[in-house]
């Protein structure tokens, strides 16, 4: 059974997640026609043809795509090996918000970093990056424990999967169980809240019923939103955003 089917039976289950739900799949598609485009090796054609099917998926304004093709115009290989760059794009006079243009250039920058991380092209890790993905840096806010106990982050971003203490906080480091709270959702996914530094990391296990339904760490993820809702209420703080973007719960 594929994405898009689990996701049409899931906004038949829960409606209340329809529009999120939606975006994800669009997001999936987006990525997936994306990673055929970037085995090109002409750097200045994938991204001219990623930002025509970014602007054809999400329905973005051609003025907009227009600023981005002139905003990358001589940059198209540094792009494609530091996809952050395209972060560093600035608008001005724009109509959107700048949430929403961070939002669009997080998803356009996605499947060059899903390249990166399919070329293993990690950094050297050291003690500070250990809390971070090897590949694009974002600290890790979901994992996903295995059937032999084992606890391994996922990063939203660019997709990279790294085994890390079974116990303790994702964002400042340490490996107490005094200092962790838990949040525990109907489904058993749960969020741990950390007291020292008021983040969270959600996590789950391979073998819950509704993973073993909907294999998909990252729709899980956007299944829990509510559960974040609760967190968030509370003062806690994701500290990097999910698949489509999103951080903070409004």
């Amino acid at each position: 059974m594929d994405l898009k089917i689990w996701i049409e039976k899931l906004i038949t289950e829960k409606p209340h997640l329809k529009e999120v739900l939606s975006l994800y799949d669009k997001v999936a598609g987006f990525n997936k026609e994306c990673e055929k485009i970037l085995k090109t090796e002409d750097p200045v054609k994938s991204l001219d043809k990623l930002l025509e099917i970014f602007g054809k998926t999400f329905e973005v304004p051609y003025e907009f795509i227009s600023f981005l093709k002139e905003g990358l115009e001589g940059k198209e290989e540094e792009v494609l090996y530091y996809p952050k760059k395209l972060w560093e794009i600035a608008f001005f006079g724009e109509e959107s918000s700048e949430e929403e243009i961070k939002r669009m250039l997080f998803l356009l920058s996605m499947p060059l970093f899903r390249k990166l991380a399919l070329e293993d092209r990690k950094n050297k890790p050291n003690s500070e990056d250990r809390k971070r993905c090897l590949v694009c840096g974002e600290f890790y806010s979901l994992s996903v424990i295995d059937e032999n106990n084992k606890r391994y982050f996922l990063c939203p971003v660019c997709g990279y999967k790294e085994e890390g203490p079974r116990i303790g906080c994702g964002y400042c480091g340490h490996t107490s169980c005094e200092k962790i709270d838990l949040l525990v959702d109907e489904d058993e996914i749960r969020v741990e809240l950390c007291k020292d530094c008021k983040s969270y990391v959600k996590s789950f296990k391979e073998t819950i019923p509704l993973y073993l339904k909907y294999p998909d760490p990252y729709l899980i993820d956007l299944i829990s939103l509510p559960l974040e809702v609760v967190a968030q209420e509370r003062g806690f703080i994701r500290r990097s955003p999910n698949i489509l973007g999103i951080r903070e719960i409004k």
